[in-house]
């Protein structure tokens, strides 16, 4: 045996006893066991309903109604006046959701392969047992603020339809080449691929992407700004060739130089489908997403019991030589539902934000007194009144305190005044959180998903008793799963979560930046806490591929569990000590961190070896790992 194996055998050896001695020592916190699974009961028959039965996490099960389409009258969309001739279908589309709403048993059927123009927003207002039969049809639209919108639907499917932004009126993006102007200090060069597109409009969002793919995440480094983020940075823009944008800038794209990117006209502009206003029993099966200036499709205000499946979201293939992104922001958002939703056999890529954000939204205390708290919230988040709400103190720990909204207002920015029913207790304080119990997101199914190529996480998981299984990752550029509470001034997203599976999963090449494959943790103004915010996360049986940097970042959990996964570093990135390690801050107790194989490093590698900022936690999470290691050296 080499000496530096010995010593490493050795460190291991008392790192082992060392843990022990600490096992013995320190009294354990204990893991709280989850709450009772949800379990419905079967629907009652309903000769115009089908029942999908979900099966989720800890034995949980639960029912998505869906129209049973053969049980439907078909009316056509043509008999209201909608034709593929017409420059503007909305008028026609929408006097046809009329007549679904009046008439519940319907299926509204587009003509097979119909391109349909809308300049208008689309309303599905109060319709039940209908289904929106596209027939392979698409929309063709160019309205950017809730376009497609559903409103106290139940029972309602949208099938077989196709949606792709009207890029004549409005080019969402296109690729070039940024070079350094010699001589000029503060000057750029962006070379287009397509000349067509070298406007001054498209310099709305800067990101750096693979010059190889022309897709977001450019290995190990990230560069971006937006104008909306950024307003003073562009000072003058001059065209100086048919595919050339001579850029004079403030300084801050001093390191742009060099390096291809993925340039947008628009970013957060809105979106495509919304679900909203205590809808029930949605799906949406079969859509392809092409394209629009803002989120694909966002869930809240109470809904539940829906169904995202079969969905597309990419480029249209058929202008795959010109059109290199989707939509400009989150491909599904999902806020304060309620809960009860499944997505599986969907295919996400090339979107400017997150595959799937799963939140509940989170208040920050300014303000208490008496019965009446301020605080600040961003507007997805429900507090009206009737509603329960529950309150973390200013470490985000769970208290037992509640009350009942009696009254709710907004006031300036992101601030509400909410009065309730009852006086808090005098502990509750400014610095403190709390959320809406009667709505809290939980209870989904995430499966057989491709999420690919895009420019941030791809999941978002704030909420409680979720089940992630039999997904592939592909170049994600940040974290492929993300388990967070997210305050900074902008968003409010998460409430804690419990009890979640990630299992059989395969992550190939993500985290492209440099940022870890999975990372679990709380952000207040970009600091964490000393909280237990996540409890019951287990990670499993999953396959790690081509890792470009840390494998974990874990945090605020108690109950975390990563085992049996296969985690393999590859030649796609460059070796260093970061890549495949796997990092646990201070609060993590009762972690597994135990039967896991390395695949290509030795069995001596201290990749096996999780790394902590506190000697406590890192002899508590090593304790399995260690005592395999000491084996595997005899």
């Amino acid at each position: 045996m080499k000496l530096s194996e010995k010593v490493t055998a050795l460190i291991c050896a008392v790192a082992l006893i060392a843990g022990c001695a600490a096992f013995v020592l320190l009294r354990q916190v204990p893991t709280p066991a989850p709450g009772a699974p949800l379990y419905e009961d079967v629907p009652a028959p309903n000769a115009l309903r089908t029942a999908l039965e979900v099966q989720g996490v800890g034995g949980s099960r639960f029912f998505i109604e869906s129209p049973k389409r053969e049980a439907l009258q078909t009316v056509p969309v043509s008999q209201f006046g909608a034709d593929p001739a017409n420059e503007n279908n909305a008028e026609a589309l929408n006097a046809a959701f009329v007549y679904c709403a009046e008439h519940p048993g319907t299926r509204l059927a587009f003509d097979a392969g119909g391109v349909y123009r809308v300049s208008d927003a689309l309303c599905l207002n109060d319709i039940t047992d209908a289904c929106i039969d596209g027939n392979g049809a698409k929309i063709l639209y160019s309205h950017g603020s809730s376009f497609f919108s559903l409103r106290r639907c139940e029972c309602v499917e949208v099938r077989d339809l196709a949606f792709d932004w009207d890029w004549e009126k409005q080019p969402l993006s296109a690729i070039a080449r940024a070079v350094d102007v010699e001589g000029e200090k503060n000057t750029l060069d962006f070379v287009f691929d397509l000349p067509q597109y070298a406007t001054e409009d498209m310099l709305y969002a800067i990101s750096q992407c693979d010059p190889d793919t022309g897709t977001y995440g450019a290995k190990g480094v990230y560069i971006e700004t937006y104008e909306g983020q950024n307003p003073d940075v562009i000072k003058q823009v001059t065209k100086i060739a048919d595919d050339t944008l001579r850029v004079v800038h403030n300084g801050l794209m001093a390191h742009f130089g060099g390096n291809s990117y993925i340039l947008r006209s628009t970013a957060y502009g809105g979106s495509l489908i919304d679900i909203y206003e205590q809808c029930r029993n949605i799906t949406l099966d079969s859509l392809k997403l092409y394209g629009g200036t803002g989120m694909g499709i966002i869930v809240g205000e109470r809904t539940s019991h829906f169904a995202l499946r079969n969905i597309f979201i990419g480029p249209d293939p058929a202008y795959a030589g010109t059109r290199v992104t989707s939509l400009d922001a989150d491909a599904v958002h999902i806020s304060d539902s309620d809960g009860c939703f499944l997505i599986e056999n969907c295919d996400f890529s090339r979107q400017g934000d997150d595959d799937v954000n799963i939140n509940s939204g989170v208040g920050w205390l300014h303000s208490a007194d008496g019965n009446t708290v301020v605080f600040e919230a961003d507007g997805s988040m429900n507090a009206d009144p009737g509603d329960t709400m529950a309150f973390r103190d200013k470490n985000f720990n769970l208290t037992d305190v509640t009350a009942t909204v009696e009254t709710s207002e907004r006031l300036e920015g992101n601030l509400r005044r909410v009065t309730f029913k009852e006086n808090l207790p005098g502990s509750v304080k400014e610095g403190w959180f709390l959320f809406n119990l009667n709505n809290t997101g939980g209870n989904y199914v995430i499966r057989n998903n491709y999420f690919h190529e895009h420019r941030a996480r791809s999941l978002l998981l704030q909420t409680s008793n979720g089940l992630v299984e039999n997904n592939t990752f592909y170049k994600t550029t940040h974290n492929a799963i993300k388990i967070i509470m997210d305050i900074n001034g902008v968003w409010h997203e998460g409430t804690g979560a419990d009890n979640i599976a990630v299992r059989n999963n395969k992550f190939i090449e993500c985290g492209l930046i440099g940022t870890e494959v999975i990372e679990v943790g709380t952000h207040l103004l970009d600091r964490s806490n000393s909280s237990f915010a996540f409890t019951n996360i287990c990670i499993e049986d999953n396959e790690f591929t081509d890792l470009c940097s840390l494998l974990l970042a874990v945090n605020n959990v108690n109950g975390f569990v990563f085992r049996n996964n296969t985690v393999t570093l590859g030649s796609v990135f460059r070796h260093d000590v970061l890549q495949g390690r796997s990092y646990f801050l201070k609060d993590c107790v009762n972690v597994d961190f135990s039967n896991n194989t390395f695949t290509d490093v030795s069995p001596l590698s201290l990749k096996r070896v999780a790394r902590s900022s506190s000697p406590f936690v890192w002899l508590r999470v090593n304790a399995d790992a260690l005592r395999g290691e000491k084996e595997e050296a005899k």
